[in-house]
Formats: structure tokens, C-alpha cells, sequence
């Protein structure tokens, strides 16, 4: 089973490419909708629910864990895997992807408070950069209106595209938009109408199904419940759950019971 968690819904987009690439896998989601969000959260309190949460994938079977979170990725995926037997996978910005690219202007990364204070993110820039420059840019209400459903609303579209424009202004050519946040993977279509059709916007989550593949073939042949039989669990930690309309498009239909849990 692929285990697959994050700070809320944002983390769909993830399992959705996953999904995609490995259809017959078993998968259980977890959205830790008690502790939303955590680009706030101290690094000890991120780290604590990672922890918790990676106990209790690895209690109903994960064979690998995908921190489907940046910031969750940043603050707390080497501890984890100082701590644990099994093996993750991170998402991070797509810095490198953008470098390597063909557009040869500035690279702009969206994302939450957390990722951009972290020692990984700087050293993925300076690893990867080649010496472009890569501005790192926080807009606060973006996971937000992906976590309630409420960005498919036409007046907070709106205004998701005026903040847009107020932050990041006039992009010069050949601009590259790195998405830093997984919520933000759903907003990408108003994103792009809010900047101009040449500025390139990027995301993590086909590279990390990809990864995620060779993970799993690594340790053996890819096992399944069988076509038809699938088991795509999701799993939240308030009570509430997840947003149907979110949840609805990881499969592009009805969703699977979201299930409450609580972490010991």
C-alpha cells in the first residue's frame, strides 16, 4: 500500500498523478485536518505529527510514505527517515526542473512561510539554481481557499488573481511560477489566468509519482488487490474531514468515505 499524507486536501493533487501512473495500487490518504495548516507551525509541532501520522500508515500496511506537503517534506522527511524502516518520498519545488528549462528569465516559487525559512529550501536553490534567480514569494490565503473548496467560487477567484498581480507584478519574459505548495496544484488554471499566458507555471506532482514508482519496483514486484479491487481509503484527523469537491476529484467522482481517525 502507498501511503500518502498531508497537512489537508492540497495533497490530492499528488495522489491524483500517483494515481495515474500506478491505477491498480492500493492507497490510503491521510489529511491531518485537525493540525491545518502547517506552513504556521513550529518546526517541533510538524515534526511530532509526521511522526505520529508515518506510525500509523506504517500500522495498516505502507510500503512507502509520501510526505505530500512541502513544508512537511522541509522541516520533518530526513528525521523521519532517521526514525523509520521504510522509505519516503518528498515533494519539493520544482527549482531544478525550472533551471534546466528552456526559459531563461526569473524563477518565482509560491509557497507557505515554513518552506521558505527552511535549510532545505535553500539548499535546493543553491544546489540547483544555476545561478538564476529565484525569488521566493508568500501569498497567505492560498491553501486556505483550496483546504474549504471556496477558490471555485468566481469572487474569491477574483481575488486570488488581484493578490496574484499585487505580489509578483509585471513578470519579466521568459518568468517561471514555481508551485511550492501542493494546495496550490488546484489553483494553477486561475493562476495562470492572472499572470501572462508566456510566464511558464510548474508542479511537483508527476516527478513524484514517477518517484514513487521506482521506489516501489525497487522493492519488488508492484502487488495490487487485483483490477476492480483496489482499496483507496481516505483518512482525515478532524471530523469534518475533507472537502467533498476536492476529494470528489481525485477520482473525477463519487470519493470513498473519508474516515475519521485520531493519532496516538
Amino acid at each position: 500500500m502507498i501511503g500518502v499524507f498531508d497537512s489537508g486536501a492540497g495533497g490530492l493533487a499528488i495522489l491524483r498523478e500517483i494515481k495515474r501512473l500506478l491505477p491498480d495500487a492500493d492507497t490510503t490518504y491521510l489529511a491531518d485536518t485537525g493540525a491545518f495548516p502547517y506552513g504556521d507551525k513550529s518546526p517541533e509541532f510538524v515534526i511530532e505529527r509526521c511522526t505520529r501520522i508515518t506510525r500509523l500508515l506504517i500500522g495498516r500496511g505502507a510500503r512507502v510514505i509520501v510526505l505530500a506537503c512541502n513544508t512537511a517534506t522541509v522541516v520533518a522527511i530526513e528525521q523521519l527517515r532517521n526514525s523509520f524502516d521504510i522509505p519516503f518520498v518528498g515533494v519539493e519545488p520544482a527549482i531544478k526542473v525550472a533551471a534546466d528549462g528552456a526559459n531563461p528569465g526569473p524563477i518565482f516559487v509560491l509557497m507557505t512561510a515554513n518552506t521558505a525559512a527552511g535549510a532545505k529550501y535553500t539548499s535546493l536553490v543553491e544546489r540547483h539554481a544555476g545561478g538564476r534567480t529565484v525569488r521566493p514569494l508568500v501569498i497567505g490565503m492560498l491553501a486556505a481557499v483550496v483546504e474549504d473548496g471556496s477558490f471555485q467560487q468566481e469572487e474569491v477567484a477574483t481575488e486570488i488573481r488581484r493578490q496574484v498581480k499585487q505580489t509578483l507584478g509585471e513578470l519579466p519574459p521568459g518568468s517561471q511560477v514555481v508551485l511550492g505548495c501542493t494546495h496550490y496544484i488546484f489553483l494553477k488554471d486561475i493562476l495562470q489566468t492572472a499572470l501572462d499566458q508566456g510566464v511558464e507555471i510548474l508542479e511537483p506532482g508527476a516527478a513524484v509519482a514517477r518517484q514513487v514508482e521506482r521506489v516501489l519496483s525497487s522493492q519488488g514486484p508492484i502487488t495490487t488487490t487485483g483490477p476492480g479491487k483496489k482499496k483507496n481509503i481516505l483518512l482525515a484527523t478532524s471530523a469534518e474531514g475533507l472537502s467533498k469537491a476536492l476529494a470528489a476529484g481525485l477520482a473525477g467522482a463519487a470519493p470513498p468515505p473519508c474516515e475519521h481517525v485520531i493519532l496516538s
